[in-house]
């Protein structure tokens, strides 16, 4: 339960919303109760007043006000049923969307370091899925049970001035239904509930897999295999679910069941009391129709305690993300940004959580403002993971990294971002026009900013050939557009940035020779007064720079 209380604090922004929902939920259940109860005493009463005594002089009654009663009783409950559904909708909808924002908050300290270790799949599953199973724990758990609870001490308070014994027995069934017959219930489904989130989960990392790799699965003849594996795993989760369905159908009819055996037990006992003269007529068919309402109130608690155990491992499954330590650590006391920025590796030796061997070891590295470096090595040889350090995605387990002689855990991390612009062969573009791609940039850039990193990047031709221009949509990651003018647009995004550092990891890999001819002439010229560090495993682009490094193994040296 604790993953539960773990997310009820998140509830109290949205405390009045909930409490409103409960109150005509509340509402809503006592009413259809009281409309059942006063139909059945006013035809039974209705019935009796008819008859002709035996002098001859007709029963008096006063049907106007049971009537109006009725009438009052008939409005609320229509009205409070669907203010009930307005209300609690409203408050889940509210309660899910402050928990999803809530959960991308506390990702962003998490990206990349920790992040980039899990499926993307995975983490969606988990920010879509897993965030929606939590409407469970306020819709059908909580309110059910705040209801049920409130409804059964009425229903058994009210019984009580009119026949005890009949109270007693019916707030015992009504016990054995609220919270025994769940519990039962939540102990038999549970472990397939627990199954259906992991199994749902496992199945959209798949889906996810199989789409973005379809392409080399249908050129390979992969693809029949593939989704041979998702069939056979939708059937599992059918089965799952069908045997959960069948277990919440058993528990409704149980719980039937010992609303049948509670009404016979009340029928039996009024009927005992009524030739007692312990109970009128009227009363009787009261105190009977009473207690054929107040099984409603248990009706819904063993499907919502069924779906306790999905909702707890949904939770815990977002909670482990969110409790996730970030990789660096925000400084209590940022200092501000300084005015020079000279680079220093001081003794740095890295490795990743988790794992043994050390990608970097011993690195000392100077470079002074305007400097310009190049560090070339095979793939996997942790040129990217310097860069990585640099840009504080990790801090170095040992050694330090310096801006103008301060330690860089000293600045704040998202101003420290503000100092390097970085052009990459994974610059992603996002679902949007050119226009939107390149402000991601600059937010406040101005036409004539816009155009100036338009031309040195070299698409000025491009856009105006496009019949939308920089209104053009890109597509998703870009795949309206091709490989050579995606990088110019992520160059022309590195020129509207204009940070003082240029960060150039492999900016042409997958170029050819003609673009990245045109990329290096661009960035010679814009890079001309600012610090350059590129990292590449290929001699294009060096003339850019003034000394190259060579890595290996984690170790740089000098060429």
């Amino acid at each position: 339960m604790k993953d539960l209380w773990y997310f009820l604090k998140l509830f109290k922004p949205h405390g009045d919303w909930l409490a409103g929902g409960v109150f005509l939920s509340l509402l809503t259940a006592l009413a259809s109760i009281a409309l059942l109860t006063l139909s059945g005493w006013f035809i039974s009463a209705s019935a009796i007043a008819g008859l002709v005594a035996v002098d001859g002089n007709a029963l008096a009654f006063n049907f106007m006000l049971p009537a109006a009663q009725i009438r009052a009783l008939a409005i609320t409950r229509t009205l409070g049923r669907y203010g009930e559904r307005l209300v609690t909708h409203e408050a889940t909808f509210r309660l899910l969307a402050g928990i999803r924002s809530w959960f991308f908050q506390q990702l962003v300290p998490l990206v990349p370091g920790r992040l980039s270790a899990m499926r993307s799949g995975d983490l969606l599953s988990r920010m879509t899925a897993d965030i929606d199973a939590l409407d469970a724990l306020y819709l059908r758990l909580l309110l059910p049970a705040v209801v049920a609870a409130v409804g059964v001490t009425a229903v058994t308070v009210f019984l009580a001035f009119y026949a005890p014994v009949i109270s007693l027995t019916t707030g015992l069934m009504l016990i054995i239904a609220s919270i025994w017959v769940p519990w039962v219930f939540n102990r038999l489904g549970r472990a397939g509930a627990k199954e259906i989130v992991g199994l749902a989960a496992y199945f959209r990392i798949r889906q996810i897999d199989m789409i973005q790799g379809l392409a080399d699965l249908i050129a390979n003849q992969a693809y029949r295999r593939f989704s041979g594996f998702l069939e056979q795993f939708s059937d599992l989760m059918i089965n799952t679910h069908r045997r959960n369905n069948r277990l919440s159908a058993i528990s409704l009819a149980f719980t039937m069941l010992l609303s049948q055996i509670t009404l016979l037990m009340a029928l039996v006992l009024a009927a005992m009391a009524f030739e007692d003269s312990l109970l009128s007529g009227p009363d009787s068919a009261l105190v009977v129709f009473r207690v054929i309402a107040a099984f409603e109130l248990a009706a819904p608690l063993p499907q919502a305690m069924q779906m306790l155990a999905k909702t707890q491992k949904a939770a815990r499954r977002i909670r482990q993300v969110a409790e996730m330590t970030p990789t660096i650590t925000k400084p209590t006391q940022p200092l501000a940004l300084p005015g020079n920025y000279d680079l220093q590796f001081i003794d740095v030796s890295f490795r990743y959580p988790d794992q043994p061997v050390w990608v970097l070891k011993n690195i000392n590295l100077n470079i002074s403002q305007g400097g310009k470096i190049a560090i070339v090595g095979a793939n996997g040889s942790g040129k990217t993971t310097l860069l990585q350090l640099l840009m504080r995605y990790y801090d170095p387990e040992q050694g330090s990294v310096l801006l103008a002689g301060q330690n860089i855990r000293q600045f704040d991390a998202d101003e420290l971002m503000s100092c390097f612009g970085v052009l990459s062969q994974r610059s992603q573009l996002f679902a949007a026009t050119i226009k939107e791609n390149l402000l991601i940039a600059k937010p406040t850039a101005s036409a004539t900013e816009l155009a100036t990193a338009i031309k040195a990047a070299g698409l000025e031709n491009y856009i105006g050939y496009l019949p939308k221009g920089l209104d053009t949509w890109v597509g998703e990651s870009g795949v309206k557009v091709s490989g050579g003018e995606a990088r110019r647009i992520a160059l022309a995004r590195l020129y509207l940035k204009n940070a003082p550092v240029l960060i150039l990891d492999e900016p042409t890999e997958g170029l050819d020779s003609d673009t990245e001819r045109d990329v290096f002439k661009s960035l010679a010229d814009f890079a001309k007064y600012k610090t350059v560090i590129m990292v590449t495993h290929r001699e294009a682009g060096l003339e850019l720079v003034d000394v190259v490094y060579c890595m290996e193994q984690g170790v740089l040296s000098e060429l």
